[in-house]
């Protein structure tokens, strides 16, 4: 199944939202809900998606492997794959929306798109916005230092003359805060918050060991804090999608147990990422 990809701003999505909820508010030409609001309404997201004949999900492609565009122009990764081989099995077509990183949750709760993959992590503050499928991919954080920021052990990181990066809104920005609370934590996109952390203008970043790992052996100024006992925080993502949509949640969840249980999630997993410890089964 061939999917399409169309390119989305921060700005478009928040324009967007708004309409979306100016929408629902005036109901379409028969003073009735809009499709999508009563598709909501209905919990049938998934009748919706087969109706029409084409998934909607919102990416980030900046993350490879995990997420990314490749060199021919289209979208790649694991989570691509995923996104592929539930196409083919509902028989739609992808089309996949590529934002930034602040843009997903306004998208999906403005029903821009049917579901979010890039491995969220279901925090309480997002619980109240969002319904969250089973786990569908691990991570680990790690600590990346500059190395003449003079910092030899995770205890120096809690400190009030550190500076760290992490991406905005993210697992690892929360975990910053809560672990290094004396810290100044910046949170800038993916890029520039490692770079700041290469370049010497931040001390040292949360990431995920999948990404840490390139980017340290391709940039020597920095490296990985105590490689051989990291600071390390398993964790996994999951899929996001708008609240009330119990049969696309179940039918999602049901989707992840088949494949989780078959090793084939592990194998798509191993094949763009590495090694993997595996997930936890989706009951």
């Amino acid at each position: 199944m061939r999917s399409r990809i169309k390119w989305l701003v921060p700005v478009l999505a928040l324009v967007l939202l708004a309409g979306a909820c100016a929408s629902e508010d005036e109901g379409g030409d028969d003073g009735g809900p809009t499709a999508a609001a009563q598709a909501a309404v209905d919990g049938n997201l998934l009748d919706a998606i087969k109706d029409r004949g084409t998934l909607h999900v919102g990416m980030v492609l900046q993350f490879p492997p995990q997420m990314y565009i490749d060199d021919n122009g289209n979208p790649a990764g694991y989570d691509v794959d995923l996104m592929n081989m539930l196409a083919d099995d509902l028989g739609v077509t992808l089309e996949i929306s590529n934002l930034e990183f602040d843009a997903m949750i306004p998208g999906l709760i403005a029903n821009q798109f049917d579901m979010v993959s890039v491995g969220l992590v279901g925090r309480p503050a997002r619980l109240e916005q969002l319904w969250f499928t089973c786990p569908y991919v691990p991570y680990r954080q790690v600590v990346v230092v500059n190395n003449d920021s003079g910092i030899n052990d995770i205890s120096e990181l809690n400190s009030s003359g550190v500076t760290m990066t992490a991406l905005i809104g993210s697992t690892a920005a929360s975990l910053t805060e809560t672990r290094f609370p004396n810290a100044e934590l910046v949170e800038l996109d993916q890029a520039p918050a490692l770079l700041e952390v290469a370049s010497g203008r931040a001390d040292a970043i949360v990431i995920e060991e999948y990404l840490a790992l390139p980017f340290v052996a391709e940039n020597p100024s920095t490296s990985v804090l105590n490689p051989n006992a990291p600071f390390v925080a398993e964790e996994y993502g999951a899929w996001a999608l708008p609240r009330g949509e119990t049969v696309w949640l179940n039918y999602l969840n049901g989707w992840l147990a088949y494949y989780i249980s078959r090793g084939t999630l592990d194998e798509v997993y191993e094949r763009h990422i590495g090694p993997t410890e595996g997930l936890p089964a989706c009951n």
